[in-house]
């Protein structure tokens, strides 16, 4: 059976659209380093204020630098996103961020300040990864 690749392709599309939505600058302003490790694949999302200003291609050993870092395999993150898909969202068979860390503990942080950016900035990161969803669906 093949191994399931992550899907990551995304990330710089679901940049550009929530840097040009006006309701993305409503949910406050954003200081965050978010990390995704998804099966052997890591990247480095930083988000700026009002926008997200950088996502960059980096490997396991930089994820030193995040303040939270989503650890998931390619399996559960491809799940993840179909089932955050507006639809499903809709139908409440996709939990949220949170509630899946709660499920799982996929949320790592470097300290417990920066791992409490989790619930602080969590509707920014869920706005983010649910633009995500419906690109890589």
């Amino acid at each position: 059976m093949a191994k399931a690749q992550p899907k990551l392709d995304w990330l710089n599309a679901a940049v550009k659209q929530l840097n040009a939505d006006p309701d993305y600058r409503k949910l406050g302003s954003t200081d965050l380093t978010l990390g995704l490790a998804v099966g052997e694949e890591c990247r480095l999302v930083v988000f700026e204020a009002f926008a997200v200003s950088a996502v960059l291609e980096i490997d396991d050993t930089d994820l030193r630098d995040a303040d939270i870092v989503i650890r998931m395999s390619a399996k559960d993150w491809n799940a993840y996103l179909r089932n955050r898909k507006k639809g499903n969202r809709q139908k409440g068979r996709a939990p949220t961020l949170l509630a899946l860390d709660v499920d799982k503990a996929i949320v790592t942080g470097a300290d417990p300040l920066k791992r409490n950016k989790l619930v602080r900035y969590n509707l920014s990161i869920q706005a983010f990864l649910d633009a995500g969803a419906a690109l890589a669906a």
